[in-house]
């Protein structure tokens, strides 16, 4: 059933409860201006529709990966025969990934966003803007969504359509997983089976892809003898390390076909990233590039072709080919309201406004830096957009944050922040800066936790300014390298020295105390360092020193 209804008018509209929506939706509605906050649906079994929020952080990405990764590391571990003798992984990782993804939901409750002061939530079908720069929404009843079994809705779902006219938009629909259009043609002329995250990590198994085959769609991915992961990213690392500890009962084959691993990180951590994933099992293909997939030899096997000509044996590619906003923004029709976008995004300035005044876009919709797409980045631009739509021009500021942690939830896990060695070399010249790197192996823990854990890829490296010291960034690997990473990044954002890090007591023997001891070894390389350990009088001649060689370092020309 379908009704039209008056337009309604609203201080702000925020497109997308994803992580950010619901950020930049719940800023403004404290703020006191009277918000709507509009997702659309996806569909369930039987075309029902799903009224849930989070976007993909929580319902296919960030949680159930981290669930599945948790339950792939006890596959791992030794002495588990007793668990996969009565489950089977796979069912397992989908059983704990549905149950985070669960509670996280209950967390984000839409009842309870519906009853937030200045706070309205509708679900829609779809959503476009007119030409008159109002919202048409097709929207369902509330009394629809908010009812838990929507299935015993008598006589279909009633939707009605809705003009919205708002002060401000706050465009936050995310992106999606991006299949080469080549390689899905392949696929499905070949009947190999293909998925992404989305189709692997979303609780239930409507979620496939079309070309997709299921034994069972209450177990992760189903039984594949051979599956190959296309990309290098974060996914492909995550999620193909995740497959391999869960394969292992069954001798599953995974394979990482890519370019180059991490590609714009420095080549120390796409080392530990090939080195951590092959001690899993993963067999890598890099320096090349999939082609195309066979449809089928004499013996009903099917191979998929690589640029250097060779051929893997493949029964399901999984495609970690990067993310695209681009089927989010196709059907808002933002030609109507003057919003420039492409396929990497929305066009916007420093203050996340698009090429429409009144239009904010803000996570992965918008065309930043593509290094910057990160969960918490995307919920800190939410923040910021609100107070840039409305505050006045004085109090704007540049919304993207300047140094964000960019962590790959393998085990161990991969981190960096800052400048890579590339961009320190690019901006300080041969000598305008300082590398120490410290490895893990041989180390007290190290020693403590070889029996437990893989300590062969670990390490900590820390780059700052030669003369002054300023940390410029860091790449980690270890067990706990995500939370080593926001110590470099609380340094980086306070313009922190290796001394200001050095003079920091560090638990021993912590994993942070790798970062410890590399800050020690810069800030005492030199005698102003070890002045700067010998008190006030000590720091203020180790001052001195630094800004003589300054002088000097500037006078030859060998510092900037």
């Amino acid at each position: 059933m379908t009704r039209r209804t008056q337009e309604s008018l609203k201080k702000a509209g925020n497109l997308s409860t994803t992580t950010k929506g619901l950020l930049a939706a719940g800023t403004s509605a404290s703020l006191g201006f009277k918000t709507l906050l509009v997702e659309k649906t996806g569909t369930g079994t039987g075309a029902k529709p799903e009224f849930y929020v989070g976007g993909d952080c929580t319902n296919a990405a960030c949680v159930p990966s981290k669930a599945v990764r948790s339950i792939a590391s006890i596959a791992a571990t030794k002495n588990n025969e007793s668990m996969m003798g009565y489950y089977d992984g796979m069912r397992i990782a989908r059983q704990q990934s549905s149950y985070a993804v669960d509670q996280v939901r209950t967390r984000e409750d839409v009842a309870r966003l519906a009853n937030v002061s200045s706070l309205d939530l509708e679900f829609v079908q779809g959503c476009h803007f007119e030409s008159d720069g109002r919202l048409n929404i097709l929207c369902y009843d509330n009394s629809t969504w908010l009812r838990e079994d929507t299935s015993s809705t008598e006589g279909g779902i009633s939707v009605q359509e809705r003009t919205i006219s708002s002060k401000r938009f706050i465009i936050a629909t995310g992106a999606g997983p991006k299949i080469p259009d080549n390689l899905r043609r392949a696929a499905e002329q070949s009947g190999v089976p293909y998925h992404t995250y989305r189709s692997i990590l979303r609780p239930g198994g409507h979620h496939r892809s079309p070309g997709s085959r299921l034994d069972d769609d209450d177990s992760l991915l189903g039984s594949y003898d051979d599956i190959v992961m296309i990309g290098g990213g974060a996914t492909a690392c995550e999620l193909g390390q995740s497959l391999c500890r869960l394969g292992r009962a069954t001798n599953t084959s995974v394979s990482i076909v890519a370019p180059e691993l991490l590609p714009g990180e420095d080549a120390v951590l796409r080392d530990a990233a090939d080195l951590l994933l092959k001690n899993d099992g993963c067999k890598m293909h890099l320096g090349v590039r999939a082609t195309n997939l066979t449809e089928g030899e004499p013996d009903g096997v099917r191979h998929l072709i690589l640029s250097d000509n060779t051929r893997i044996k493949v029964d399901c590619v999984v495609f970690c080919t990067g993310r695209t906003p681009e089927s989010s923004l196709s059907s808002l029709m933002l030609h109507n309201i003057g919003v420039e976008w492409s396929e990497r995004g929305i066009k916007v300035d420093s203050c996340l406004k698009t090429t429409a005044r009144h239009v904010y876009a803000v996570g992965d919709c918008a065309a930043v830096h593509p290094r910057d797409r990160r969960a918490a980045h995307a919920g800190w631009t939410g923040f910021k957009a609100v107070g840039n739509a409305f505050l006045p021009w004085f109090l704007r500021a540049q919304a993207t944050h300047p140094f964000v942690p960019r962590v790959i939830y393998t085990v161990p896990e991969l981190a960096s922040a800052g400048m890579t060695a590339k961009e320190c070399m690019k901006e300080f010249g041969e000598g305008g800066y300082d590398v120490v790197i410290v490895r893990e192996k041989g180390t007290d823990r190290a020693d403590m936790d070889n029996k437990e854990r893989f300590t062969e890829a670990n390490f900590i490296e820390l780059r700052a300014e030669k003369i002054s010291g300023r940390i410029l960034g860091a790449s980690a690997c270890g067990p706990a390298a995500a939370e080593t990473i926001n110590e470099v990044c609380l340094s980086l954002v306070n313009k922190l020295t290796v001394r200001d890090v050095a003079r920091t007591l560090h638990s021993y023997p912590s994993h942070g105390y790798l970062l410890h001891r590399c800050a020690t070894a810069m800030a005492t390389k030199d005698v102003a360092g070890l002045l700067s350990a010998c008190g006030g009088v000590g720091r203020f001649l180790g001052r001195l020193l630094r800004m003589f060689n300054k002088v000097q370092s500037l006078r030859l020309g060998n510092g900037k």
